[in-house]
């Protein structure tokens, strides 16, 4: 006998209820309570299987990509059977970055195109110069239909890729697409018949401008790992991020910048950011950490007298509220004029940084500024500034300071630690940064 259970579904949020309300208490929005029922068999339940650790396991196999960085982010490849989930706000380029995948794969593929038409496909294939014979395109956008067609095909596809999960719809579901039900239960679908076939599934994911969608967010539960990509406004830049990773570690990240060809992969980050480099007051290089990568950035700090009003604090690509903080440190302990001039604070490129280990180099930058003399030679300062005027030391100082070495720069300021560094300068307080600056400075 079959019991009937009806509950309601927040259209909005994915809030759950076993009653009716007219105001989601989640989220807070009206009328966007959707009925629905399930099925549940009584007294028809199986015995769950017990296993152990010791027990055998086969390795999951790896589906291997010609991109040697994108291997690398994805731990050795796409897991056989595995549901990727690329999120990233509409036009970043993840349809770009599919088609450039299915292109580093040998095997066959199937490419499912919900929101574009056949022309628009095979015209972006075309114009990233991708030629494959063995790339099945479905146009469609119902999750059964799509599920019906590969299951009736002898030849399995490797990878199933899905644009986007926020155009598919289940008949099972009265709601429309892009609604969190539907994107819900299409992935659950989706990722059903992945474990059962052991084909890989990359669901792409949009997100608005602010990331905080509900549609990628109540997803993040059921799939095997999360792909973060993410634009870099300041510079354009294209930042792939491995926020979730049942097959591996997180946190790895990949950075692309968009050309007329596609994505292009920036392998020597070193030239990319410090090419245009030079020793001039205000100019500082520092190491940064983003996910697990180290990237050299130069500050660069203008310190000026006010040409009207009150003074301006203009920055890109840093936070204000740390140059903020800088400035206040280094007025009161070096008892220094910073509070009465204008600065603009810039980075290379205008990368936006969120590292504290960058508080050194924007200090010094703006005492070269100040005086107007550059450091003695090229430095690279690593270290976070505390509010009693200490340096302090940041996560992954020795990896910061062993790429620091390989790039050639001879001078490197770190905070006083445990270890110890052969010509490198040890500094624990900010007042010993006007060591870097020879004579007498006057305003």
């Amino acid at each position: 006998m079959k019991k009937k259970q009806k509950y309601y579904v927040c259209n909005e949020c994915g809030y759950e209820s076993l009653k009716w309300f007219a105001k989601c208490p989640e989220c807070e929005s009206f009328g966007t309570a959707v009925e629905f029922s399930e099925s549940k068999e009584e007294n028809n339940s199986t015995k769950a299987e017990i296993s152990f650790l010791e027990d055998s396991i086969e390795i999951p196999q790896k589906i291997q990509l010609s991109n040697l960085e994108m291997n690398e982010l994805l731990n050795g490849g796409i897991v056989q059977g595995g549901v990727y989930l690329l999120s990233g706000e509409p036009g970043i380029g993840k349809s770009t970055l599919l088609a450039q995948i299915t292109s580093q794969i040998n095997d066959f593929l199937i490419y499912v195109s919900g929101e574009e038409s056949k022309e628009q496909v095979i015209r972006r294939f075309k114009r990233l110069n991708i030629k494959k014979e063995n790339l099945g395109l479905i146009f469609e956008n119902d999750i059964e239909s799509i599920i019906k067609t590969i299951k009736t095909r002898k030849e399995k596809p490797k990878i199933l890729f899905i644009d986007s999960i926020q155009t598919m719809k289940s008949k099972d579901f009265d709601s429309i697409p892009g609604s969190i039900i539907q994107v819900r239960e299409c992935t659950r679908k989706l990722t059903n018949f992945a474990k059962k076939n052991n084909i890989s599934v990359i669901l792409v994911g949009h997100v608005n401008k602010e990331g905080a969608i509900a549609g990628p967010k109540v997803l993040e539960h059921i799939v095997d790992s999360v792909i973060q990509f993410e634009l870099e406004k300041s510079s354009g830049l294209r930042m792939l991020r491995v926020s979730k990773n049942r097959f591996g570690p997180t946190d790895n990240v990949l950075l692309f910048e968009m050309t007329n060809k596609g994505l292009k992969t920036i392998e020597n980050i070193s030239e990319y950011f410090i090419s245009e480099y030079s020793n001039e007051p205000g100019n500082t290089l520092t190491m940064i950490k983003e996910g697990n990568k180290i990237i050299p950035i130069e500050i660069q700090v203008l310190v000026s007298k006010p040409v009207y009003g009150s003074p301006r604090r203009v920055t890109s690509g840093v936070p204000i509220d740390r140059v903020l903080m800088i400035i206040a440190v280094l007025s009161k302990k070096m008892k220094l004029p910073l509070e009465s001039k204008d600065i603009f604070v810039n980075t290379s490129g205008g990368f936006k940084l969120n590292d504290s280990g960058i508080d050194a180099a924007i200090a010094i930058s703006m005492l070269s500024s100040l005086f107007d003399k550059p450091t003695p030679s090229p430095t690279i300062a690593i270290g976070e500034i505390g509010l009693d005027g200490k340096l302090r030391t940041v996560h992954m100082l020795d990896k910061r300071i062993e790429f620091a070495k390989k790039i050639g720069i001879d001078s490197i300021l770190v905070p006083k630690h445990k270890n110890s560094y052969k010509k490198i300068l040890e500094i624990k307080n900010i007042s010993e940064f006007i060591n870097l600056f020879k004579g007498d400075n006057n305003d």
